[in-house]
């Protein structure tokens, strides 16, 4: 199986998602046209249907969500085929999603179904380069980070399978840190967007900085409850409010904008700790 790359812009955040996502793929029922008769007489499946799909932009067919741990909630979808599974994270906390357990699915980011605003991406970009996948990480099933997708609120991915009549299977984790991250950088994104927007090199590299603050802290400071843990983290000469004060054009802005996302932060879900693999397949 191809090298799944861990480190993607998804294409999964709250908002900014494609027109299509929701009413074609998933999230609500699939109109359907009945059809007569005599067009449905012992005709044999065509070729696009028997084969193999590249992408999961024909996965217009719905499964049971996914709802395993508090928190998480996955709008699922397949094809035809059922070599596609298409997973539109929304719940309220991020997860990692990994192949099956056989191997015989890739993973792959789904970006028709994710969204499409700079702040969104640009933060999910940070959070997925910001150490949380890094090859040091050990994930449940001694699956490697490469092998890894984070998947915060709003975003989906794509798992195919490589062979013809081979259901299509992923497995997801809840991920305490890829919440906090993509809660904070959301939250800043949108609050230094709405200033001015940033130029794109100084815009990643100050929520990466604070990406990577996020995660240090969040391994040193256990005992801070959630409001007190974003308190911590974007104090006044905190490295993740020196790396948003480069975003904005003055300090009296960055301020001000600071302000705002930790107002936000206030109302966001609860954090929650890492759960065990659960299992999804493209099958009834």
């Amino acid at each position: 199986m191809p090298t799944v790359v861990a480190v993607v812009i998804l294409a999964l955040g709250v908002a900014g998602c494609s027109s299509a996502v929701g009413s074609e793929y998933v999230g609500e029922d699939v109109p359907t046209t009945p059809v007569p008769k005599s067009a449905t007489s012992s005709k044999k499946p065509t070729t696009t249907q028997q084969a193999v799909a590249t992408d999961c932009s024909k996965s217009t067919r719905r499964l049971p969500a996914l709802t395993a741990a508090d928190g998480v909630r996955l709008e699922a979808a397949t094809d035809v085929s059922r070599t596609t599974l298409l997973l539109k994270n929304t719940g309220n906390l991020a997860v990692i999603v990994v192949p099956d357990a056989t191997w015989n699915t890739r993973v792959l980011p789904a970006p028709f179904a994710s969204p499409i605003d700079n702040a969104a991406k640009t933060a999910q970009s940070a959070v997925a380069n910001s150490g949380i996948l890094s090859p040091q990480v050990k994930l449940p099933g001694n699956v490697p980070s490469t092998q890894a997708l984070i998947v915060p609120p709003g975003w989906a991915v794509c798992g195919l399978t490589d062979k013809a009549g081979e259901v299509a299977g992923l497995r997801y984790l809840r991920d305490k840190t890829a919440s906090a991250e993509y809660f904070v950088l959301k939250a800043l994104a949108d609050q230094a967007v709405a200033v001015k927007e940033p130029a794109p090199q100084t815009f990643y590299a100050g929520l990466l900085r604070c990406g990577k603050a996020t995660k240090q802290l969040l391994k040193e400071r256990v005992d801070l409850q959630d409001i007190e843990f974003y308190a911590e983290l974007l104090r006044t000469g905190s490295p993740c409010q020196l790396a948003f004060e480069t975003m904005l054009p003055s300090e009296t802005s960055a301020q001000r904008a600071m302000a705002q996302a930790l107002s936000r932060l206030e109302r966001v879900p609860h954090l929650q700790e890492n759960t065990q693999l659960f299992e999804a397949q493209a099958a009834t």
